[in-house]
């Protein structure tokens, strides 16, 4: 009977160091797994960054060539005007010289 409880003992210990070491093992696999976890998170947030600053920076050239075209538009637009003006004080000129002359000279 002792011996049959002393093997049942040895047994239980066995057990036990059976159980700790799957135990051990799976805290080992949750911290490699937590740590790929935190890696492929890392990695994900970093490649969304770097999309994000790519899209910002696409954005800002397709802004600043935008406003640039807008920009030439505006100066084509008042160069028109201004040059329409010119031609039309050229126009005027002679007979505003005229309407003075006869003012000036009766």
């Amino acid at each position: 009977m002792e011996a049959q409880g002393e093997r049942l003992l040895q047994d239980l210990v066995k057990q036990e160091k059976s159980l700790v070491l799957k135990v051990e093992e799976a805290k080992a696999k949750a911290k490699q797994t937590l740590e790929k976890a935190h890696a492929d998170a890392a990695r994900t947030v970093q490649e969304a960054r770097a999309r994000a600053d790519a899209e910002a920076e696409e954005t800002a050239q397709a802004a600043a060539k935008e406003a640039a075209s807008i920009r030439e538009e505006v100066v084509k637009s008042a160069r028109e005007a201004a040059e329409a003006l010119e031609a039309k004080a050229t126009a005027n000129q002679s007979a505003a010289v005229s309407v003075v002359m006869e003012k000036v000279l009766p």
